[in-house]
């Protein structure tokens, strides 16, 4: 149908828009117009791209007018475009709208200076897909024009009144056509009233000779009659050339009813199902041009094809022929014997045209037009030829109550914007008091709310709410904070960070959740309970949860340590975050919390609970396993030499005790004599190195210097697992314990037990009793380190105590024993 465009403009029927000069009283002054400014500072008019039609120029001219006098900005008429296609290619950024290639559209522009097209007829679903698929450029289809486009069959008004008046026949209904019921011909031209070889085309150069159009036709008719086939091809059947006739007035032709089209015949195909459908006897022609088709329906009485809105017949005041309601699944499926559908019209804008002039965009929503408006500016355009800027303007004038309520209330917001005090800036939550108040897009921290009052739809800009933020401008909704986030303050354009010890699993929170006590999160923003983890120097003891212990002396524990991980010894975060024993410390697997200072630090090497060096087992890595002894570092198989060996040690040590009577209680002299003396001091310096050693093993962090001074020591102290003393008495750490401490009082019982079997022996023979007691304080005095050994091993502060008391009472006996010598 736009193809015509040219034809029209070559016949003069067509005039351009010109931009007038100021048409309304109170219109905005040219040197007060204001351009449109992009987000990137770039001033530009408002582009209105006019389709090269009269419905299209005279829509185009009547917005430009309104939005350059009423609203106050600088409009350019771009174009025109010859379809509705170059429209929305102009309105989606195209540099060359009109172009025939993708390539010479050039639409892969980022900014575009067409944001307006009028008349926009929806009849191209695909295309306007496809230009949507550009999110950024896609453009929009606004409100109807007030008005739909439609094609149909029409008659002069004249005629249509004459045949009612006369005859009382219906000719705007379909089934005053029948020619089984009525005599249609009689109130028409004859075909033979028309110079055929000089107004009409020829079938063969028409739609009437498309393969595909006569395919379909028989297959909904059966009319093999109405079509022929010449070379494979099934094309309508003009017996003179020039008329295709329907089957009602094939056979006598002086019954058709002429029927123009023109084009290269327009609408042929729906023309003929409908009229053998409906029997309705029918002559179809398609005029040589298009001044031809024009002039037909003047020069002859006839029906004829014609769409709206367009001026071509309007002074003959044309009426449609009423077919049966359109069939949207026949049409679909080629049954086209019902009234075509009408189009839908509207305007079209850019994408960018509401943030970039809001009022412009609610003009045109509102901006409605009924067909008889339409038809009225086209009719006058015809009539006077003048321009199409001074018809509308003429329009405008006498039309003031019409195209005043077009214009966009300034506290009617769109989507996006929302009310604002002019004079102070600030936002505005009503406008009970319009006056002073405008549209202003909602700044970032807001959101555009709709607002529904006395006066109709608006919209203002409210604080983001708790829990949510928004940092773009003239947004419709606050975006929920992600998790990790929280926003505990109103109208907030971004969301903060969960700070450390919180987090937070939820969207849309106003507060972040406290980890429990002595936990703590690695960093800000955490998402979960999960990222909560116990603070340094504390382990999370629970198995599910979080339940934070205080680690105790001997344990390291780093942030966000496990039991888990601890009894493990694997941590999902890293070996950083491992809790572990320190080396001279001991845990069991039972209870790994409760820690033990290992008695030698090379014996616990600590890590993992339940961690001896060597092979050695027990609490804390006391003893060797059953038949190992501890030697050259690490648990050794008993041999049985030891065994045989310590039996005889053990038999010996008690023959020497009953020997020592003798050797340490000699004869008495009033002069000491050399071997008591360093007997005497030999045994005192013992003792001294006996303590030495003792003060080595105390819990003091010694200088390592010290340290491997007083171990030299220790071996003074009697230590007999040294010497394979477990072969001998066996793995178990307290019993050897009970063997070492009981030794010294059974080598002072054996001493006791010879002093009464000494009784049955003769009189010079016997023992005596401070001989025995002198004898049993040396003992005791040997023993007395490795006792005191014994007892720090075993960390028993007060048998110690109870312990030193007694030995210094045996020491005080084994003193007067020596007196008694002296």
């Amino acid at each position: 149908m736009r193809s015509l465009v040219a034809t029209l403009l070559a016949l003069g029927c067509l005039q351009p828009l010109q931009v007038a000069a100021t048409c309304l009283a109170n219109g905005t002054e040219p040197a007060a117009l204001k351009n449109l400014v992009n987000p990137s500072g770039e001033a530009y008019p408002v582009g209105l791209f006019v389709g090269n039609w009269p419905g299209g120029l005279a829509t185009s001219s009547l917005a430009g007018i309104l939005i350059q006098e009423m609203l106050g900005y600088n409009v350019s008429y771009n174009g025109p475009g010859g379809s509705t296609t170059h429209g929305m290619y102009a309105i989606s950024g195209c540099r060359n709208p009109t172009a025939t290639t993708a390539e010479e559209r050039g639409c892969d522009a980022k900014v575009t200076y067409n944001h307006i097209t009028m008349e926009m007829w929806e009849a191209y679903p695909s295309l306007w897909a496809d230009l949507q698929k550009n999110k950024a450029m896609a453009p929009k289809a606004l409100t109807s024009m007030g008005y739909d486009g439609k094609t149909s069959t029409y008659l002069l008004k004249s005629v249509q009144e004459s045949v009612a008046e006369s005859e009382g026949l219906p000719l705007e209904f379909y089934t005053s056509y029948n020619a089984n019921w009525w005599k249609p011909w009689l109130y028409f031209d004859n075909t033979s009233s028309v110079n055929a070889t000089r107004f009409l085309k020829k079938c063969s150069e028409t739609q009437i000779f498309s393969d595909s159009l006569m395919r379909n036709y028989l297959a909904q008719t059966g009319d093999s009659a109405g079509v022929q086939i010449i070379d494979g091809a099934v094309v309508g059947s003009c017996p003179d050339e020039y008329f295709w006739r329907a089957p009602s007035c094939r056979n006598e032709t002086f019954k058709c009813v002429i029927f123009f089209t023109g084009g290269a015949g327009w609408s042929v195909h729906l023309i003929m199902q409908q009229a053998t459908a409906w029997n309705m006897p029918i002559a179809m022609a398609i005029a040589n041009t298009w001044g031809d088709f024009a002039a037909m329906p003047v020069a002859h009485r006839s029906l004829f094809y014609w769409w709206e809105p367009d001026p071509t017949f309007l002074e003959l005041a044309p009426v449609e022929v009423i077919f049966p309601p359109h069939d949207r699944v026949g049409h679909a499926n080629g049954d086209l014997k019902t009234a075509p559908s009408t189009i839908r019209l509207t305007k079209g804008v850019s994408k960018d045209l509401l943030s970039l002039a809001p009022r412009v965009e609610n003009f045109l929503v509102n901006m409605e037009i009924s067909m008889a408006m339409i038809n009225a500016i086209m009719l006058d355009q015809k009539n006077t030829g003048d321009s199409w800027d001074d018809v509308t303007c003429r329009w405008l004038q006498g039309n003031k109550a019409t195209w005043e309520s077009w214009l966009p209330d300034d506290t009617t917001c769109f989507a996006g914007f929302g009310l604002v005090d002019i004079e102070s800036g600030e936002l505005a939550m009503d406008r009970t008091v319009r006056e002073g108040k405008r549209c202003q897009a909602c700044p970032s921290g807001t959101f555009s709310e709709r607002l529904v009052d006395s006066i109709g739809v608006t919209y203002i800009c409210s604080a983001c709410p708790l829990g949510t933020s928004q940092a773009s401008g003239a947004s419709l909704k606050c975006e929920p904070c992600d998790k990790g986030t929280y926003q505990d303050e109103l109208g907030s354009q971004s969301c903060k960070r969960c700070p450390l010890g919180t987090y937070q699993d939820q969207e849309g929170q106003a507060q972040c959740i406290a980890c429990p006590d002595g936990s703590s999160t690695l960093g800000l923003g955490s998402v979960a309970f999960t990222d909560c983890g116990c603070v340094e120097g504390r382990i999370d003891v629970a198995p599910a949860g979080l339940t934070c212990e205080v680690c105790s002396v001997g344990l390291t524990c780093p942030a966000m340590g496990t039991l888990e991980s601890y009894e493990t010894g694997v941590h999902p975060l890293g070996t950083k975050y491992l809790p572990i024993v320190d080396a001279g410390y001991y845990t069991t697997a039972a209870e790994p919390l409760k820690v033990y200072k290992c008695g030698k630090t090379w014996h616990c090497p600590g890590g993992v609970p339940d961690s001896c060096a060597g092979g050695r087992a027990g609490v804390p890595c006391a003893e060797c396993p059953q038949g190992k002894t501890w030697s050259e570092g690490q648990c050794m198989e008993c041999e049985a030499w030891r065994q045989i060996l310590w039996g005889i040690s053990v038999v010996g040590v008690f023959l020497f005790l009953t020997a020592s009577y003798y050797l340490m209680t000699s004869k008495v002299t009033a002069k000491a004599s050399v071997l008591f003396t360093t007997t005497c001091a030999f045994g005192m310096l013992v003792s001294l190195l006996q303590s030495v050693g003792i003060i080595g093993m105390m819990t003091v962090e010694w200088p390592v210097d010290l340290k491997g001074f007083f171990s030299y020591f220790q071996v003074l102290l009697l230590d007999l697992d040294s010497f394979g003393f477990a072969c001998f008495a066996g793995a178990e750490t307290s019993f050897r314990y009970i063997v070492s401490v009981v030794f010294f009082p059974a080598a002072v019982s054996w001493l006791v037990m010879n002093f009464i079997l000494s009784k049955v022996l003769p009189q010079h023979r016997r023992w005596g009793i401070t001989k025995v007691a002198s004898c049993s304080g040396q003992v005791l005095q040997v023993g007395q380190g490795s006792c005191i050994r014994y007892l720090l091993l075993f960390d028993v502060c007060g048998v110690v105590l109870a312990f030193w008391e007694v030995t210094h009472l045996l020491v005080l006996l084994c003193f007067l024993g020596h007196f008694q010598f002296i």
